[in-house]
């Protein structure tokens, strides 16, 4: 495979999104609700901070409307590539509802995310190294939007109840070692250090501040070390609410007669019958400083290692 292939792999997503177009007309939507989430700019990005994301929505969407949705994963406007960031991509959440044809419909859905797979996979063999696979990509097909091209689409085969949509702030953290870290900071140090000529020093600089102290530090009775990360932006989800079929069990579910799941939502989720109940994303508005704090008693600390580094490296300690 060489990257002349390309092309080939992106055009096979785009002639079976033409498939699910041409059974978009042959079973028109009972329910097409698209939401376009406002993009970051590369600005917002830098600063890590946005006060408002707005969401803009089409009820009753058109069948040209939802697959230019699912089409839109290459920008060839250069001012608009300039200005947006290219690490936080636009997000389509919604929701199409077609009467009949499930079985038909859920066999093209996982035949165009099949070929959103070969295409991950044929961009992953361009190059082993991730920074020089990304030029070699983008010089072949300027203007990509990588993640949006290989998002897969979800299809919902049970009768749906209820879809509510809302924003989420990921955040995970994972308890680790002194050790682990100063390799991780290695491997990241070998990376900023690639391209000598947009190296950031500041971030070099506190990358080995960060190693010094992992490498001499002796923690307190009590104290361990969180890699702690939390995504700048929020993401779309949705929380999904399908009828239980009769003879299936509770599994100690609070809601009766539903099945419950909380799913990402980039784009549209496709599901088959009658309409859900329906509740729309908000505006995305970051909390004031005067809203409600938990009151629950907080047991530990957090302290960064290097303040205002941004490495994400923690000492817990019990309060």
């Amino acid at each position: 495979m060489t990257i002349e292939d390309l092309p080939f792999y992106r055009d096979r997503i785009l002639e079976r999104i033409d498939q699910l177009r041409a059974f978009l007309n042959d079973h028109q939507p009972v329910m097409a609700e698209l939401m376009t989430v406002g993009s970051v700019t590369r600005h917002e990005e830098r600063l890590k901070k946005v006060n408002t994301i707005e969401v803009n929505t089409i009820s009753d969407a058109s069948v040209d409307d939802i697959i230019r949705v699912f089409q839109d994963f290459c920008i060839d406007d250069v001012d608009l590539l300039s200005r947006l960031s290219t690490k936080v991509t636009t997000k389509y959440p919604g929701l199409i509802i077609v009467p009949e044809g499930g079985e038909l419909l859920s066999g093209i859905i996982r035949d165009i995310n099949d070929a959103k797979s070969d295409f991950a996979s044929a961009m992953k063999r361009v190059n082993d190294q991730k920074h020089i696979r990304f030029k070699e990509v983008h010089r072949k097909l300027p203007g990509l939007v990588a993640v949006h091209s290989t998002r897969k689409i979800m299809f919902v085969g049970t009768q749906l109840k209820k879809v509510t949509f809302a924003w989420r702030l990921n955040r995970n953290q994972v308890k680790t070692s002194a050790s682990e870290l100063i390799a991780m900071l290695d491997r990241r140090r070998a990376a900023a250090l690639k391209s000598p000529a947009t190296a950031d020093l500041t971030v070099i600089a506190n990358i080995d501040r960060a190693m010094s102290l992992l490498d001499t530090k002796v923690l307190k009775d009590g104290e361990a070390y969180r890699l702690c990360r939390t995504n700048t932006f929020p993401v779309p989800i949705a929380h999904l609410f399908t009828y239980r079929a009769e003879d299936t069990e509770r599994r100690n579910n609070k809601y009766a007669e539903t099945d419950y799941r909380v799913v990402k939502a980039s784009l549209p989720i496709f599901g088959v019958g009658q309409k859900p109940s329906f509740k729309r994303l908000p505006n995305w508005e970051p909390p004031s400083d005067e809203a409600p704090s938990n009151e629950r008693r907080i047991s530990h600390s957090y302290t960064e290692l290097v303040p205002g580094a941004d490495l994400g490296i923690f000492i817990m300690s019990k309060n």
